[in-house]
């Protein structure tokens, strides 16, 4: 197998928007079901999946743990899905991406719902970038170190992961994984082993 090139999905191949987009909705509509306007608060909090959990407890009722998960997700995904758009993408780093497929294995390793992530790349025209997916289970909390560590396993250590600097960065490192921090769509609080600004300086890293 040729190396393998791990791409985050939100903060580098795509936006923030729809996700940030999808966070408010998904409060929203959840407050309107259980008609309850405070619920709309909670989609500025921090620790926001918090209050995911004692929403849907609100909700669903005595139900399992797994069950809560995949039912906010699912309302998460649904969401993303209608929302994105193809000016989400960052187009420069796409168009980068598809010359450079046929030297590397591509993989996106993403903490979006996984019923979410092939209906996304399909709508945006992306979905033949990738030779490997790997996603977060619907029933679980998304955990990008435990990622790391499954795909590890079953494919190999990247040689590099491109991402957003925010705490996924932080993750990738302690996977033993040469982590590349982007800023063009925002600058995160991580920096990874290399961090660059722009495509262009990114080119100067992975040839």
């Amino acid at each position: 197998m040729k190396k393998i090139l791990a791409i985050d999905f939100n903060g580098a191949l795509l936006k923030h928007r729809p996700f940030q987009n999808a966070h408010v909705k998904w409060f929203d509509l959840m407050s309107k079901l259980l008609k309850d306007p405070s619920i709309k608060k909670y989609a500025g909090l921090n620790n926001y999946f918090d209050k995911v959990h004692s929403v849907m407890k609100q909700y669903l009722g005595k139900v399992d743990h797994e069950t809560r998960v995949k039912f906010a997700r699912t309302i998460y995904a649904m969401v993303i899905i209608a929302d994105v758009s193809k000016k989400d993408v960052v187009t420069e780093f796409a168009n980068y991406l598809k010359k450079i497929k046929t030297k590397y294995t591509l993989a996106l390793i993403t903490t979006a719902p996984s019923d979410a992530v092939e209906p996304i790349l399909e709508k945006l025209g992306l979905l033949s970038l990738f030779k490997i997916i790997y996603k977060s289970p619907m029933t679980k909390h998304p955990d990008k170190k435990q990622l790391f560590k499954e795909f590890i396993k079953k494919y190999s250590k990247p040689i590099y992961y491109i991402g957003n600097g925010d705490k996924d960065i932080e993750s990738c490192k302690k996977a033993g994984i040469k982590a590349i921090s982007v800023k063009w769509v925002s600058k995160g609080k991580f920096k990874g082993d290399f961090d660059v600004n722009s495509v262009k300086e990114l080119k100067k890293i992975i040839k």
